[in-house]
């Protein structure tokens, strides 16, 4: 078959661009594909981010033709011509922001208009997590989200709650519930080696940091853990939000000395060494509807807290993988913090996830899409999705 993949990938960075370079490579193998990617992805003055290009030694790339201006109309006509051209059986497009709705939306207009090819969203989420002044945003994010996905065949998600607002949105269209997959190109960086901590507990904080990530509850949470236990935290990623509220916050609290503030975007060199000297990643989200990072702490062997909001419930297994406590909640996620590490059996998560992550694949990625595309050929479905 022959499939085009539609969004960011080298030199951009984040989560969205390993994605769409890591299934590119899942489907690259059996499969004759095209991966298409911004050359401009965001105007400078929307990107909260120091940079919206990957600062690692080594890119993580692979073939890919960046055609795409997601704010330049004439590159839409170019996107959807390099795509008719190449004749696909399916296009699959990365969705995690309706700010990319009216580029989509266009493009598979042109696309359907001389090629009846089969069109899917990869959805991460379904509206951003972006904290801005716009008046009626998420009534604005609502129009462009239903224009963009009114030429949509079918859809993909990480997360069971996406199912339910996607059935609101487009009822009756066919959508998969898949895993989020591990990120096995780390394996390049990584030598296996877990440093010794001796026995002070190490807890781990990763990925961009934003209000709704909780970054103020693992804090507060800290405080109520550091009478009990001499442990380390490492806060790494780079804020997208004011840093001053929270190192305030941390220094009236007694953290200084507990804290290590890896305060900027982590390349692709440092992320093993990162999770390698973690014990504990903790996601205090106050909401999500998945995060890649659990897949990454997996990758790695690292249990998880995190807490019960959108699909995180659906990746941690509650004494299992890690713990899961109420958002917002700074004293349920200190207790669970201090109960693993005085629990005796600390190597057992660690064999649960290594279990557990069998099944976060990229060929249980690649068969949804193959299993939604035979489901649209057929005209048969089952409305309920797959896990």
């Amino acid at each position: 078959m022959r499939f085009v993949l539609v969004g960011p990938a080298h030199p951009h960075r984040g989560g969205i661009a390993q994605y769409n370079t890591s299934l590119y490579q899942a489907l690259a193998s059996r499969h004759e594909t095209l991966l298409i990617s911004f050359r401009r992805q965001y105007p400078d003055f929307l990107f909260p981010g120091t940079s919206q290009h990957d600062g690692s030694r080594e890119g993580f790339q692979v073939p890919c033709e960046a055609l795409l201006d997601s704010v330049g109309p004439r590159s839409w006509r170019l996107v959807a011509d390099r795509i008719r051209r190449f004749s696909p059986d399916c296009v699959v497009f990365q969705w995690w922001q309706p700010f990319f709705g009216p580029a989509y939306r266009r493009i598979i207009r042109d696309i359907k208009s001389e090629h009846p090819t089969k069109v899917l969203f990869l959805c991460h989420n379904i509206y951003s997590h972006q904290e801005t002044a716009i008046p009626c945003r998420r009534r604005l994010e609502k129009v462009l989200t239903r224009r963009a996905f009114a030429g949509v065949d079918g859809f993909l998600v990480h997360a069971q709650d996406l199912v339910g607002t996607l059935s609101a949105l487009v009822p009756g269209r066919p959508v998969r519930r898949i895993y989020h997959p591990v990120y096995d190109f780390y394996d390049r960086w990584d030598d296996g080696v877990r440093e010794s901590g001796g026995d002070k507990p190490r807890l781990l904080f990763f990925g961009k940091i934003r209000p709704y990530k909780g970054l103020r509850t693992l804090l507060e949470a800290l405080a109520l853990v550091r009478p009990q236990l001499d442990f380390e935290a490492v806060i790494a990623g780079e804020f997208y939000t004011d840093p001053r509220p929270y190192k305030r916050l941390a220094r009236r609290l007694g953290l200084e000395e507990h804290l290590v503030w890896l305060d900027r975007y982590i390349p692709n060199e440092e992320v093993p060494g990162v999770f390698r000297r973690a014990d504990l990643v903790v996601l205090p989200y106050v909401e999500a509807t998945q995060s890649g990072v659990v897949p990454v702490a997996y990758q790695f062997g690292v249990p998880v807290i995190a807490t019960r909001v959108g699909g995180l419930a659906e990746v941690v297994r509650d004494g299992e993988t890690g713990y899961l406590v109420p958002p917002r909640d700074p004293a349920s996620l200190a207790a669970r913090i201090v109960h693993f590490f005085s629990c005796d059996d600390k190597s057992r998560f660690r064999r649960n996830v290594e279990r557990f992550r069998e099944r976060l694949t990229w060929e249980q990625v690649v068969g949804g899409i193959l299993e939604l595309l035979d489901s649209l050929r057929s005209g048969e479905y089952d409305e309920k999705p797959k896990s």
